[in-house]
């Protein structure tokens, strides 16, 4: 998949990831695959291959990606895949990405073939206009950014309450990447909805940020900055756990032995 990229990928190497790493205290990396770089996994795997069995990958493929092509992503730490149903202001589809059609289509019985899931990032109307679909593809689907809910809405709003019921019911993981939502907002602004999730299944949640913060407006947040948020939000040990450290764990299928997980390190 050759594309013309809607921005510039950041020079963001594994080392700066590593840096960043030592500040926050995270000791599990997920890597998701940059709208830039298409169906180009080149990048993601070195990345894999350096960082080791500490980190796993979310990768990118279509309609043609067959059982055998997916198995060699998997064996090369590529948990899911990632498909996209954000548009462009202009209201066109973002180069470089897949919709939400391929898994629908051809992909999911594939995917759970292998035990791999699949991340959507779509705003939320979009992705409940979706949901039976989503249902019947079988397999564990990861609502990037939040699930892509509209804070002006209202935390009432019947798209959130729709939301909130499926994670009830544990029919889907939610990224708490909450920089993406806070955009043009004060983080406070955020806090009754990240509660609320919470509050409706913290077994669904994995803790996120979004780093290196590409195509970010105004001055990005810091990883540290936004963990310290989230443990000064979540003051329940327990559950801080859950989210940062056993969510992951069991999703990505990282070893249980090892510390702090996925996207954080621990409160």
């Amino acid at each position: 998949m050759q594309v013309e990229p809607a921005y510039e990928p950041p020079v963001s190497p594994v080392s700066a990831l590593l840096d960043m790493a030592g500040v926050a205290g995270v000791s599990r990396f997920v890597l998701v695959q940059p709208t830039p770089y298409g169906d180009d996994l080149s990048l993601l795997q070195a990345s894999l291959a350096a960082l080791g069995p500490r980190a796993r990958g979310i990768g990118v493929a279509g309609h043609s990606a067959g059982t055998a092509d997916l198995a060699r992503m998997n064996e090369a730490g590529i948990a899911g895949l990632r498909f996209v149903e954000t548009r462009l202001a202009d209201g066109s589809r973002m180069p470089g990405t897949v919709p939400l059609d391929a898994l629908c289509d051809s992909l999911a019985p594939r995917l759970g073939e292998l035990g791999m899931h699949a991340e959507l990032w779509a705003p939320l109307p979009q992705t409940l206009s979706q949901w039976p679909r989503l249902e019947k593809a079988g397999i564990p689907i990861v609502l990037d950014h939040m699930a892509g809910f509209n804070p002006a809405a209202g935390r009432g709003h019947e798209d959130f309450q729709r939301l909130l019921a499926i994670l009830r019911e544990g029919m889907v993981w939610v990224k708490l990447a909450l920089c993406r939502r806070a955009v043009g907002a004060d983080y406070d602004v955020i806090q009754p909805f990240h509660d609320a999730m919470i509050e409706a299944n913290s077994d669904r949640l994995l803790w996120a940020s979004d780093f290196p913060f590409v195509r970010y407006p105004g001055t990005p947040p810091t990883v540290p900055g936004l963990l310290e948020r989230f443990c000064h939000w979540v003051t329940d040990e327990a559950v801080a756990h859950r989210i940062l450290v056993r969510n992951p764990a069991r999703l990505y299928r990282f070893g249980t032995a090892a510390g702090p997980s996925g996207h954080a390190g621990g409160c």
